[in-house]
């Protein structure tokens, strides 16, 4: 497999990290599709109060990713 770049999952979370593509490129699919479900049901519901939350709750986590994302690129080790 292939080593994970910090650069590609920079510029993966400035264009499509509101989606969560990211963390998915980092391996944490779970975490990534939960933002890609957060920012798809903020977008369906905005014009509810759930979706006003949904969209704040994952632009927050977008930008807690900032700091976050050198982190979950890990380089691959040999055992």
């Amino acid at each position: 497999m292939s080593e994970k770049s910090v650069t590609v999952a920079y510029v993966l979370w400035f264009f499509f990290g509101y989606v969560g593509v990211h963390r998915m490129y980092c391996g944490h699919m779970a975490t990534g599709l939960t933002m890609l479900g957060g920012a798809l049901l903020g977008g369906l519901d905005f014009s509810l109060w759930v979706g006003h939350l949904s969209v704040l709750l994952v632009g927050i986590w977008w930008l807690l990713d900032l700091f976050l994302t050198a982190g979950m690129v890990e380089p691959e080790t040999d055992l």
